[in-house]
């Protein structure tokens, strides 16, 4: 059934009428929430738009649902009264990124040509206007929802009136009563003695939300609590009388103005027609192809478009993945694609029927559907993969479709198909312009996509019941260790909650937090990275971080992969993305196995689920370092080349080079650290994580990196090189020409831009890595059918597959000579290979 427009043809009536219910939405709350809870988007010019994108999506959600009256409302540029009352005022925010503004006026612009109502009060913030109107409309009898995150908001609260957050809660008096243990009537003095880190507002030293709870229960209100001091709690009689001027400023900054001078007719306040010429120019230049479709504002098709319908007889299929169909639309979409019959009938036990191959977007996803129901239909030339060559970004049909002019992506299959072909001829047009993009769709992502198919298609087998049984041993492992992080903590909290976390670390153990806040909230940070660095200042760090780790495995892995295994088959089939992240590595989703631990004992244990079927053997090939291997090749370092030649321990050398040492007097202390740096340089590992990593002082771990430099002199070079090109070009490549294009390198953030150049350096040695991978599984599968072997997984840089139990060993040979002459190196590709019953035993 075709969506509705989220915007009506016709005017909305010209006299006033009552509206259902008046939404108030917090314009500049949700931009700036969508800046950070949406990965990082850009245009194909390199804009960034997941601001405006994020904000979009959850207001036309709102607008789909319940959007009769909707104002929206932002802080206006000029400084405001609390701001002239605190100069300190929201000063302990993080910095807004410098991206962010601009993102921020084309929300306001789209707002107002989406016919809704923007309102800015010159010395007034948001919450104040929207006070203003909430109160105004509950005087006139509407039912009013606020939508924003502002827990100042709260205190607005009333039978009509409600907030709702943007994770969907609906706060009302009741949720407030439930969720915080006051009343709306006391919320301000609550946020008074609470404060709120975010806003810079002191509140009560050491009185925290429980604490504060409990206070006003007693004694009502702040003036009933400051007239009973003496019969509080020394600590708290103190806290309260140190704080008495910052918790009165804390209530006079959190008070909503409800007087905000504004004139308004809620009975005009319905939404108007919109600008849709200039909506949908706007929405165009930021190529959000789904949100022009969503508002029905998609441009009637060119002349050329209408010239080349019906699409010819090579027309390539319209289905996608993320649109299943029933099986009998799969075949008519076959027939039409291949112009070949259509099998109608099942197929004899153990019979594979032939089709010619299958073109269209995602054609792998529908080879796997087709393959499943006893039928081979290669993949064949699909555009997202020649997309994804030109720029890594285009993973998605939709914006690509429209990213190069192809058409429109609509629901219908022939129109999809006709968008499908156009898009192949623009994107053919273009390969003159880089012939190394011919080779790699040609040579490595098209004949890929088809040895993925297989893989997918036959999937692996899972002990089920083991891995049950190990879910209820990290079941105990996990109430354990929970039981010694309260021991430790001198009380029991819920050790998942960031901000009781917070409480128990930096204000309870008072562990250094070394100043690091979180750049959403301003909150210390409670993140994995941020505790790392607490490690050796207390042993409760360690056993939280242990916590997270089994918690994440059990949940990731060890609960789900049995509800996972297929009903029909058996087994278990994962989906592996050749389009999914910008190095080229594939990924793979539901289940997603690439992030099982490799060298943790927990790790271990989850892979020895990993089965071969009766009569069979699991092979398992791995490469040995080879990210160092692509490293020495692409710098040229002779030290490092000459390392992997004469077969020597990498880690050892680098180890005596540094140390000033013969190989033979490196001890184990030595050796981790030259491998940690080995592994960090790859990364842009700084001095100050490598202090960390190894618990040495700051100084001598930037005296570490620097000899490492000096023994591997190019490699330096190499990187500095690596950044110019970059710099100059806008993207960098692999050693087979797959490209990423690299923002922020001349950002003015320091943060920023030394991410950025970690990203530009990294990708040509993973890059490369991956497509070394890549040609070796389209080299292998051919080498293994004859021997009845098949593919099953690829992990990191493991390749599992399935032989019939006698050929496993000639298996493994195949596998270690193939893999081993992928490509020719300046230094040579190890490969190390082992049998099993499953994937632990042949490791």
């Amino acid at each position: 059934m075709e969506q509705p427009s989220l915007f009506a043809e016709d005017s909305p009536p010209s006299s006033p009428t009552r509206p259902e219910r008046i939404w108030l939405v917090d314009g500049h709350h949700l931009a700036y929430r969508s800046y950070f809870a949406f990965e990082r988007l850009s245009t194909s010019r390199g804009e960034p738009t997941q601001a405006i994108y994020g904000f979009l999506r959850t207001l036309l959600k709102l607008l789909r649902e319940d959007g009769d009256c909707v104002l929206v409302v932002f802080d206006a540029a000029a400084p405001t009264f609390r701001h002239d009352a605190y100069q300190d005022y929201k000063a302990g925010r993080a910095p807004t990124p410098e991206d962010f503004y601009p993102q921020l006026a084309q929300i306001k612009s789209l707002v107002e040509r989406m016919g809704l109502i923007r309102l800015e009060v010159a010395g007034y913030e948001a919450d104040d206007v929207i006070g203003t109107l909430a109160k105004k409309a509950e005087q006139e009898g509407y039912p009013v929802r606020i939508l924003t995150g502002d827990r100042d908001s709260f205190q607005l609260l009333s039978p009509l009136v409600q907030v709702m957050l943007p994770d969907g809660r609906l706060m009302t008096p009741e949720a407030v009563r439930e969720r915080y243990g006051v009343e709306v009537a006391q919320w301000v003095d609550y946020r008074a003695l609470v404060g709120d880190p975010s806003d810079n507002l002191p509140g009560a030293k050491g009185i925290g939300e429980k604490t504060a709870a409990k206070l006003l229960q007693t004694w009502g209100s702040l003036e009933g609590l400051y007239a009973h001091l003496e019969a509080l709690p020394p600590k708290v009689r103190t806290s309260l009388l140190e704080s008495r001027e910052q918790v009165e400023l804390s209530r006079r900054l959190s008070q909503i103005h409800t007087e905000v001078p504004l004139e308004i007719d809620f009975r005009h306040c319905h939404r108007r027609e919109p600008d849709r010429l200039a909506l949908r120019e706007a929405l165009e230049r930021l190529e959000f192809g789904s949100i022009l479709r969503e508002m029905n504002l998609l441009a009637a098709p060119t002349p050329a478009q209408e010239a080349a319908w019906p699409p010819p007889a090579e027309a390539f299929l319209g289905f996608t993945f993320d649109r299943p169909q029933p099986m009998w639309a799969q075949w008519l979409g076959l027939a039409a694609c291949t112009g070949d019959r259509v099998y109608r009938g099942q197929p004899m036990p153990g019979e594979l029927l032939h089709f010619p191959e299958l073109r269209g977007i995602q054609a792998k996803d529908l080879s796997v559907l087709a393959l499943r129901e006893g039928v081979w239909v290669p993949p064949g030339d699909d555009p997202l993969l020649l997309a994804y060559l030109y720029d890594p970004s285009n993973t998605d049909p939709a914006s690509t479709v429209r990213r190069y002019g192809a058409g429109d992506w609509t629901p219908d299959p022939l129109e999809r198909a006709q968008a499908t072909y156009t898009l192949w001829k623009t994107l053919q047009a273009r390969i003159p312009e880089n012939p190394r993009i011919e080779w790699l769709y040609q040579e490595m992502e098209k004949p890929l996509s088809a040895v993925l198919a297989r893989m997918e298609a036959r999937g692996i087998t899972l002990d089920t019941a083991y891995l049950i049984q190990l879910s209820e041993e990290l079941g105990k492992e996990i109430s354990y260790l929970e039981a010694q992080v309260h021991r430790l903590a001198g009380h029991p909290f819920n050790l998942n909650s960031r901000d009781q976390l917070e409480v128990v670390l930096y204000d309870e153990l008072k562990l250094s937090a070394s100043g690091r806040k979180t750049q959403k909230t301003g909150k210390r940070s409670t993140a994995a990275s941020a505790l790392e660095e607490l490690l050796g200042q207390h042993e409760i760090v360690e056993r939280i971080l242990a916590y997270r780790e089994l918690s994440k495995l059990k949940s990731t892995y060890l609960d789900p992969l049995p509800r996972l295994i297929h009903p029909k088959t058996g087994r278990l089939h994962t989906r592996f993305n050749q389009t999914g992240t910008a190095t080229g590595r594939l990924s793979s989703l539901e289940p997603n196995l690439q992030n099982i631990p490799v060298r943790t004992e927990i790790g271990r244990r989850i892979r020895k689920a990993f089965r071969a079927a009766a009569g069979m053997k699991l092979v398992v090939a791995d490469y040995s370092q080879i990210e160092l291997r692509v490293l020495a090749h692409l710098s040229g370092d002779e030290n490092l080349i000459q390392v992997f030649r004469q077969g020597r321990d990498i880690h050892t050398q680098t180890a005596a080079w540094m140390f000033g040492l013969s190989p033979e007097q490196v001890g184990p202390t030595q050796r981790r650290a030259a491998k940690t740096i080995n592994f960090g340089v790859l990364y842009g590992m700084s001095a100050h994580r490598l202090s960390n990593e190894l618990s040495i002082p700051y100084a001598e771990a930037e005296g570490f990196i620097e000899r490492y430099f000096a023994s591997y002199p190019k490699v330096r070079a190499w990187i500095e090189g690596v950044l110019a090109q970059a710099r100059e070009r806008g993207y960098v490549e692999t050693l087979f020409g797959r490209r990423r294009f690299v923002a922020d390198l001349d950002s003015r953030i320091r943060a920023v831009r030394e991410a950025a150049e970690r990203m530009a350096f990294n990708m040509p040695v993973q890059g490369t890595a991956a497509d070394l991978m890549k040609l070796a599984m389209v080299r292998l599968q051919p080498e293994l059918e004859p021997l009845g072997a098949h593919l099953v997984l690829q992990v990191h840089d493991e390749l599992l597959v399935e032989a019939p139990a006698e050929q496993a060993p000639q298996v493994a040979r195949v596998m270690q000579e193939v893999m081993r002459g992928v490509w020719p190196l300046l230094v040579p590709l190890e490969v190390e290979v082992g049998i099993g019953e499953d994937w632990l035993e042949a490791k």
